[in-house]
Parts: C-alpha cells; structure tokens; sequence
C-alpha cells in the first residue's frame, strides 16, 4: 500500500498518530456535509507527505499548530506556524508546506465548505448555519482580503479543534448538531478577532499618520524622544516601541527617513533650490552633514542624485 493509499485508507504509518477523515475517507463527518476535512495529527518524526504541498481545497481551510514547527507557503508567501498559531486561508488560496516536509508536532485542521464563496460571491455557510448573512458577508469579505493570515499566539482557538475532536471520536446522540454549534462559535471567535485586527491597524496607521505630520511640520526642529512620547501620551520607552514595531525604525532614525523624502522631493522641485538650501530646510546642521546622511541611507550623494534626475530629463 502506498503512503496515499494508506492515508485515504485512514490508517496512520509508523511515527503518526490521530485522525483524518477527509471525502475518501469521511467516518462521521459523512454526516456534516458542511465540513470537507477534520483532522488531528501528532508526528514523532519528520515524513514527506505529497498530500501537504501547497494546494487549494473546496473550502475555507483552517490550521492550528499545538506544538511543532512548520514552514509553510500562503499565496507564494513564506510563513512559520509555531505553537499556538492559527492559518486561515479562502477557498482559492494556494497554502501547503513548499517540501511536503511534515514536522515533529501536532497539527490541527478543519475545512468548512460554504455553499458559496468566491472572489466574485460572498460568503454564504448554508442552512446549517444560523449566523446572519451579513455576519457572514462580512467575514468572508476579511478572509478574503487578507490573502490568507496568520494570527499569532492564537490560543483560544484551540479548545475548539480539541472539542471537535472528542466529539468525532465518540459520535455521542446529537455529534453533529454539537460541531455545528462550535464551528459557528470558532468563525464568531474569528471575526472578532479579525475585526480588532482590523480596528488596531486603522489605530496604527493612524498613530503613525500624526507622528509624521507631527515631525513635518517642522523638519528644523530637535525632536526629543521624550517630548514626542508625552505628546502621545506616552512612556519613552513605549513609544520607541511602537513606532520601531511600525516603521521598522527607532523613532530618530525614522525621523532622519523623513527628513531625506523631504530632501528628496526639494531636489526633484523645478525651482532647482541649492543644495545647502535643501539641507537648511530639511534639518540637516550642514551641508556636509547632509551629504552624508543622505549617502548612508540611498547609497549615492545628493549632488549625483540630482544630477542623474537632470539627465534624465534632459533625454
């Protein structure tokens, strides 16, 4: 029996354990025609398995890590899963493990699928599903534009999968109805999780939208750390957090990138300003200092980079 064959089979090699149930193999979610896979696997030793190389699935696909690492690809998008995270990709997202290299750990996944669910229709779970359709609508409308996600350090998902799981493997008088109920509870979970998200990246982008037009407003100006954090309400340490965890730069050296796209944009004016001007107007304590802050941070000189912008125009 090949490794296909004996996982369609339902039968788990040496070094696995858990369960599969999947549409060649569905056990009892024969009877939840709204789930397309359930599975619960731990690995005691790393296996190739061509089954998870990057794939679509009729479905909306959800992963849980327990323990383990796993590189994995969403949407040509290279990804960790570690401990605790959660994927969640539509049903048209590309995602899979690059090597169909499966790990040491335990992984969960679940595939629900909607009666619709496209990039040109909304969601919509089907009659199983007592949410609202614009509860719906609104989630896949997330989902969707996230091109898949990864939310980190999911944990409260995972009393769902294991709930899942127990009542698959017992089967007890009213299963079904029960894993309906927690599949609705985990996409409710979800969008609320998604719609903080959501609400926290307007918040950030927000933040990072005054702190700029703060520091613009005059480039002259000796910005100190601690009076830009007190202006937000903030601790110096906190807010040197937050704007390295936004820009990808401490809040001087994020200042100092302000200070050349102003630089830049004198530079490309018609006005045709003198270079120890721009450096004036752009906060620089001299023009040789300017030079080589500007060099350091796009690897040529401002006089080079405006004389390259003239040539061009000049062709």
């Amino acid at each position: 029996m090949t490794d296909r064959e004996q996982h369609l089979s339902g039968r788990s090699k040496a070094g696995e354990s858990g369960m599969w149930y999947h549409e060649e193999n569905p056990g009892p979610i024969a009877s939840l025609p709204f789930i397309n896979q359930f599975g619960s696997m731990k690995f005691s030793k790393v296996r190739m398995d061509e089954n998870m190389r990057p794939h679509l699935n009729d479905g909306i696909e959800i992963h849980f890590i327990e323990s383990g690492k796993y590189d994995w690809v969403i949407e040509n998008r290279s990804v960790e899963l570690l401990p605790d995270d959660l994927s969640i990709t539509a049903p048209w997202h590309w995602n899979g493990s690059p090597a169909g290299k499966m790990d040491m750990g335990q992984i969960n996944w679940l595939i629900i699928k909607p009666e619709a669910f496209s990039p040109e229709a909304p969601l919509q779970l089907g009659n199983w599903s007592k949410l609202s359709s614009s509860f719906q609508e609104e989630l896949g409308n997330m989902i969707a534009a996230e091109k898949g996600m990864v939310l980190k350090k999911a944990r409260v998902f995972k009393k769902y999968f294991a709930e899942i799981k127990e009542e698959l493997q017992h089967q007890r008088e009213g299963y079904d109805r029960i894993i309906g109920n927690l599949i609705e509870n985990l996409l409710i979970e979800l969008y609320r999780d998604l719609k903080h998200r959501k609400s926290k990246i307007k918040e950030d982008d927000h933040f990072i939208e005054q702190l700029t037009t703060l520091v613009q407003s005059d480039l002259t100006k000796k910005w100190i750390v601690e009076d830009m954090a007190s202006h937000f309400g903030m601790g110096k340490t906190k807010f040197n957090d937050e704007v390295k965890r936004l820009t990808g730069y401490p809040p001087n050296s994020f200042i100092i990138n302000l200070k050349i796209e102003k630089a830049k944009a004198q530079i490309l004016a018609p006005n045709g300003m003198d270079l120890s001007d721009i450096a004036y107007n752009c906060g620089f304590s001299s023009l040789q200092h300017f030079t080589t802050t500007f060099s350091h941070r796009t690897g040529i000189t401002p006089g080079k980079y405006q004389s390259q912008l003239r040539k061009r125009e000049v062709n």
